[in-house]
């Protein structure tokens, strides 16, 4: 079968981190609904950020995990209807909108625990499998890309 992503090689990176991203989160949100966990992968960045800090503003999480605060704002507010977490106003800054586990999120969270814990040997094996630092890549890529964004390297080899 015809691959056009990996055909294209460098010209496709960022669509192919991009499909084996949504690959990977698709196959464990399967495990998650087959464990009988209403939970979504996509939910994880900001359940996994309330298993460690008890009450976060949307402005810090976003900020910690490199995601807008819409983006941030759109996901709490999905998972408010699902009853796993409270949003809250600050008390000195109205505008401040802090979020907390529900006792249903902190128990789906303790539910999800081992998974995660899985997920993380399971993908240490995938990588171990490749003979390659992936990671250590990645951050590379992330580091080069701080010092000259992708504009910056694009407007240099387009004017050369």
């Amino acid at each position: 079968m015809i691959d056009i992503l990996r055909d294209l090689g460098a010209f496709a990176f960022a669509s192919r981190l991009k499909r084996l991203s949504e690959r990977l989160k698709s196959e464990v949100s399967q495990i998650y609904e087959e464990e009988g966990i209403d939970f979504s992968d996509s939910w994880f960045l900001v359940g996994y950020m309330l298993s460690k800090y008890e009450r976060v503003t949307v402005t810090y999480m976003a900020d910690a995990l490199g995601i807008s605060p819409p983006a941030i704002s759109q996901i709490s507010s999905v998972m408010v209807k699902k009853g796993l977490i409270t949003v809250e106003t600050g008390e000195e800054d109205k505008r401040q909108r802090i979020l907390s586990l529900t006792p249903k999120g902190k128990k789906t969270i303790q539910a999800l625990e081992p998974i995660w814990d899985a997920v993380t040997e399971c993908t240490d094996d995938l990588i171990e499998e490749t003979g390659f630092d992936i990671l250590g890549a990645i951050c590379a890529m992330e580091k080069g890309l701080e010092e000259k964004n992708m504009v910056e390297r694009l407007r240099e080899r387009l004017r050369g």
